[in-house]
């Protein structure tokens, strides 16, 4: 089994990831260490797999994306590449990782702001978030997600990560990660309600990295294992209704 990376923190507390800035991929690499794989590994199958599912429920690629809890801009890299999006906006609140972010990504389309009036608008294709929820005191998961939701155009989709709290060795791994010590997991069904809650539509819930460096020959049944909870992290994909009376309908279940 191998083990997720996290993304930073949104509503907790911004001055905390700051301080692991310049630090954050060192940080991280010691518990994926044990995994035999590095970060871009997990970042570019998080969104390799997020293709997959897109295609295999017939949904559009995204020209526009918002990365909630962007962190270091990890993600940003996989976003605009393997999914094509040509305008990406991560958002963070820690102005540190902002920073470090941006000096990493200089690419044109890609930008970073620690102010959260980016998300609103309804102006995004896609929303995207990894690792972010399990920083965010639960009191404060609503407001988070519906500022996602308030990112997205109608009908488009929120591509929602998180740890594995099923997983073990995912316990273990977040343990040896300082910016995980507070760390709140949320188990699936819990997230499937947050994300309800603020009027999301489920479309799908998988699960990905089962398999470690070691293992790698058995890969490639991944993705017949996805609904099985084993692996590192989980993904579900929301989807923003398309009327105010599916919205109000999704906020009744």
């Amino acid at each position: 089994m191998s083990a997720p990376e996290s993304s930073s923190t949104t509503a907790a507390n911004p001055a905390e990831f700051d301080s692991f800035a310049t630090n954050y991929d060192e940080e991280l690499g010691r518990a994926l260490d044990l995994t035999g794989e590095d970060k871009s590994y997990y970042a570019e199958g998080r969104v390799l797999w997020l293709k997959a599912r897109l295609a295999k429920l017939g949904l559009p690629l995204p020209s526009t994306c918002f990365d909630f809890g962007c962190g270091t801009g990890g993600s940003a890299p996989y976003l605009t590449g393997i999914l094509g999006a040509q305008k990406y906006v991560g958002y963070d609140p820690s102005a540190a990782s902002v920073k470090v972010a941006g000096e990493l990504n200089p690419q044109e389309g890609v930008g970073f702001t620690a102010d959260l009036s980016a998300a609103k608008g309804g102006a995004f294709d896609l929303a995207f978030c990894n690792g972010v929820f399990h920083h965010i005191p639960p009191e404060h998961r609503e407001e988070a997600v519906a500022a996602v939701f308030a990112s997205l155009k109608p009908g488009c989709v929120f591509a929602f990560w998180e740890n594995n709290p099923w997983n073990p060795l995912v316990h273990y791994l977040m343990s040896k990660v300082a910016f995980d010590k507070d760390a709140q997991m949320l188990f699936p069904a819990a997230a499937r309600r947050l994300l309800k809650s603020a009027g999301f539509e489920i479309i799908e819930h998988s699960y990905k990295f089962i398999f470690p460096a070691s293992l790698a020959s058995l890969r490639p049944v991944e993705s017949w294992m996805c609904r099985l909870p084993t692996g590192g992290q989980y993904q579900i994909l929301a989807r923003k209704p398309l009327s105010a009376e599916a919205v109000k309908a999704a906020d009744r279940v």
